[in-house]
């Protein structure tokens, strides 16, 4: 009977510690995405302001998906080569 209830424990305490690695890695990934997201709108207002355009408010970025914000960036330096060739 001891056996069993030491095995519990251990069982326990094993599947407490994988959930909290889980949630230590989730929030890792999450804290990079958000990172990611955080330099592009920095990108694009740099070259915002490269282009003499108006620079957008950093809230008018709020829900933007990465992806979006990477096609805003591309659009921009297009304009910038644009002028230059």
């Amino acid at each position: 009977m001891y056996d069993t209830r030491e095995k519990a424990i251990r069982d326990r305490q094993w599947a407490l510690n994988a959930s909290r690695e889980e949630g230590i890695e989730k929030g890792r990934e999450e804290g990079e995405i958000r990172g990611e997201i955080k330099g592009e709108i920095k990108l694009i207002r740099t070259l915002q302001e490269i282009l003499g355009e108006p620079i957008s408010e950093e809230s008018s970025f709020q829900g933007q998906s990465f992806d979006r914000l990477q096609l805003i960036t591309v659009q921009l330096r297009n304009k910038i080569q644009g002028r230059t060739s």
